[in-house]
């Protein structure tokens, strides 16, 4: 099997990376390697380069991070807009947020088509899933579901929340739903009318929602529901209005509705959340875990995304002044000291009882996320 180089022919490659997964985290890591001096080739399972999901909430720290792998001067093509502008509770009352930093929406397929551009689709082979690999002293030989196999010097699991390569390095760690129960609703759809101040509003049951506008003039909604046990039944879109008596009090029109009723039945996206359990160790001798591989968890704390893209950046600039083995540890162990404290945040925005305390350690939460971006 021929290996697809990537590094220029005037720079003299470090050695070979595999990357499993062509999602955000994957392509972003395949990115920051490349700049480290690798060789890097990206391989994902799905027959094509798809991105589930219709937009994605990011902060600056997603920003400041994309910069950091080379793409500031293309970010205007993701069209990234002002997301939500203030927060409210079910009756209409402001929540003051005075101190949080702003957010802004993307079209996560705007997104991901940016990054393959980046990484360049010679470099990325679909439909090549990661079932097995060997680790020896020279290297690394990864096995694909259709029978190949290749060399590499190490290998990269951003394989996402249900990694092969997790499970072959730590046995017993499939993903899980969130014990508590996490459910999701969202469209993206054309929408001519007034979407209003583009507030979030945070209501009872730990229920959330929101309506925003997109670069493209189409709106994205979104619904979500913490600590619901148990499947839903019935029709997501129906689901979902039903939730929305959590957000809004009185008889008086509320947008949310207005926008899930204009939504066709089949837009409406549904996901219960699971997780991955807390894992010991992120690497083994020539392997090693990013992005919801390693700690996809309840996203409540709306960063799955700008974590999964820092663990991209950080696990380059280990390699870039490492060799391997040192670099690895280096990097599990600043991962795991990192994940430690967003677990923290993650709880304590689970407890909360009160949505202006939601919106309290939410803040704190996001604050400390660009503050202490590695």
């Amino acid at each position: 099997m021929t290996y697809l180089p990537t590094v220029g022919n005037d720079v003299k490659s470090r050695g070979r990376v595999i990357v499993a997964g062509a999602g955000m985290v994957g392509l972003c890591s395949a990115l920051s390697l490349r700049r480290a001096g690798f060789e890097v080739g990206v391989r994902e399972l799905a027959p094509g380069i798809r991105e589930t999901g219709a937009a994605l909430g990011v902060w600056q720290h997603t920003i400041t991070e994309l910069e950091r792998l080379g793409l500031g001067s293309r970010l205007s093509e993701i069209r990234a807009e002002p997301s939500f502008q203030g927060f409210r509770d079910p009756s209409g009352a402001l929540i003051d947020v005075s101190d949080m930093p702003p957010g802004r929406t993307v079209l996560r397929q705007r997104l991901s088509a940016l990054l393959v551009s980046a990484v360049g689709e010679e470099s990325i082979r679909t439909g090549m899933g990661v079932v097995d690999y060997n680790e020896d002293e020279s290297g690394i030989t990864v096995h694909y579901a259709n029978g190949d196999h290749e060399r590499a010097d190490l290998l990269v699991g951003a394989d996402g929340l249900n990694s092969r390569v997790r499970r072959k390095l730590i046995p017993g760690s499939e993903s899980h739903y969130y014990e508590d129960g996490h459910h999701v609703w969202r469209a993206v759809l054309p929408f001519d009318g007034d979407l209003g101040d583009g507030y979030l509003t945070i209501g009872r049951d730990r229920t959330r929602g929101a309506v925003t506008r997109l670069a493209d003039g189409s709106c994205f909604w979104v619904l979500a529901q913490l600590g619901l046990t148990g499947e839903v039944a019935g029709d997501p879109k129906q689901e979902a209005l039903a939730r929305v008596e959590n957000l809004h009090d009185g008889d008086s029109e509320f947008l949310l509705r207005k926008v899930i009723m204009a939504t066709p039945q089949d837009s409406v996206i549904y996901s219960q959340v699971a997780v991955v359990p807390e894992i010991p160790r992120w690497k083994g001798g020539r392997v090693v875990l990013a992005g919801d591989a390693a700690h996809a968890m309840s996203p409540h704390i709306g960063s799955g995304a700008s974590l999964g893209i820092e663990d991209a950046h950080v696990l380059g600039d280990r390699l870039m002044h490492n060799e391997i083995s040192s670099a690895l540890d280096s990097y599990e162990a600043d991962r795991i000291a990192r994940y430690k404290l967003v677990r923290e945040h993650a709880k304590a925005m689970a407890l909360a009882e009160t949505p202006a305390d939601y919106m309290e350690r939410f803040s704190r939460f996001v604050n400390w996320l660009n503050d202490t971006a590695a």
